[in-house]
């Protein structure tokens, strides 16, 4: 925090102490992370929201009260110089809205007993980020059939001759799960050695404890059937590949060098990292959330219908599942003439009638 803005110090006389201004602003954010305990949150989420807030305050090096429209601009301008997407400018925004609502509903009269005030109105529609915007409009293509077999073979045949196999191998059965799966990349970190049941189903089943969640109010959990030769794979890294890692049986599936569970942030580094190494091409490389959309797409054309893609992929909203499968050209040439042919058969069968 700015300290040359810092304010005279103000009586509490509620509480007959002196209050400074960060203690003011820290009893705030305090009272606020309550409150979304309170109403059920999940700790990811609440940590997630303080997080945002926190580092929105630093970076403005202003107390909540001092703030205007154009430190959100020059927030929203630093992000999109590091180049963080749309839907990660739009969690901030949905953390900062959320603890000024509940600042100004509890502490608007303080506020103006101190300074004579208001709470400031941060985001207006020439910044205000929307959802639908975001999420239904843009459309996200998965990574080209012939490119993500470009890159399996790579990374299979450097496997050959690594010297950093074990690294290798599990980033190749961690990208493969996600593509088999249909996991988030949060998802597929939190995997247990336990929830890996090749006991359930026909092949063996994934539980997923730590699916996404609406409103913040808790995880989706939910399994996933091992298919495509996705058992296999899991059977081959568990007996194989993570006892290089640790001796240890159960805990994470998947481990950094350090014996740690491995980090979503690890996991999108080196699926970057990893397809530049092989040379994917910058305009072809696809990333973690891409490879959701790839697994979708390849059960859309294996016939898979909307609801169960739904139950696969952990959505809330069938609405959202439709946006997720973009299947090619052949498939859809294939299911025009499939519905051609069964018009075709049923004005026969009325003709002979």
């Amino acid at each position: 925090m700015d300290k040359s803005n810092l304010k005279v110090l103000v009586t509490d006389l509620k509480k007959d102490k002196i209050v400074s201004d960060d203690d003011f602003q820290a009893e705030m954010i305090s009272n606020w992370e309550k409150q979304q305990i309170i109403k059920g949150y999940t700790a990811g989420t609440i940590n997630l929201n303080l997080k945002s807030l926190n580092e929105f305050l630093q970076f403005s090096g202003k107390f909540i009260w001092e703030l205007d429209n154009t430190d959100v601009d020059e927030y929203y301008y630093m992000m999109v110089g590091k180049a963080l997407s749309y839907s990660t400018r739009r969690k901030y925004q949905s953390a900062i809205s959320s603890f000024l609502d509940y600042a100004r509903s509890r502490y608007s009269g303080q506020l103006w007993q101190r300074y004579n005030i208001n709470f400031p109105i941060l985001f207006d529609k020439f910044n205000k980020h929307y959802h639908r915007k975001d999420d239904v409009d843009r459309v996200i293509i998965p990574p080209k059939k012939e490119v993500l077999e470009q890159f399996w073979d790579a990374l299979k045949q450097e496997m050959l001759h690594s010297r950093k196999y074990a690294p290798l191998a599990r980033d190749y059965v961690m990208f493969r799960v996600m593509e088999l799966a249909g996991l988030r990349t949060n998802e597929l970190v939190m995997l247990d050695v336990k929830d890996i049941r090749f006991d359930l189903g026909e092949k063996g089943k994934i539980h997923v404890r730590y699916g996404k969640g609406s409103n913040g109010m808790g995880y989706k959990k939910r399994w996933v059937p091992m298919m495509n030769d996705l058992d296999g794979l899991l059977k081959w890294y568990l007996e194989t590949i993570r006892s290089l890692f640790t001796e240890v049986i159960e805990g994470p599936m998947f481990l950094n060098e350090s014996k740690n569970r491995i980090s979503k942030d690890a996991v999108r580094n080196n699926l970057r990292r990893r397809q530049k190494n092989v040379g994917i091409l910058e305009s072809e490389q696809f990333s973690p959330h891409q490879l959701r959309h790839a697994f979708a797409t390849i059960q859309t054309e294996a016939g898979v219908d909307l609801y169960t893609m739904k139950e696969l992929l952990g959505h809330t909203s069938i609405t959202t599942t439709v946006g997720y499968a973009t299947p090619g050209s052949e498939y859809l040439e294939k299911q025009i003439k499939i519905a051609q042919k069964r018009l075709k058969d049923m004005l026969i069968d009325y003709e002979k009638k």
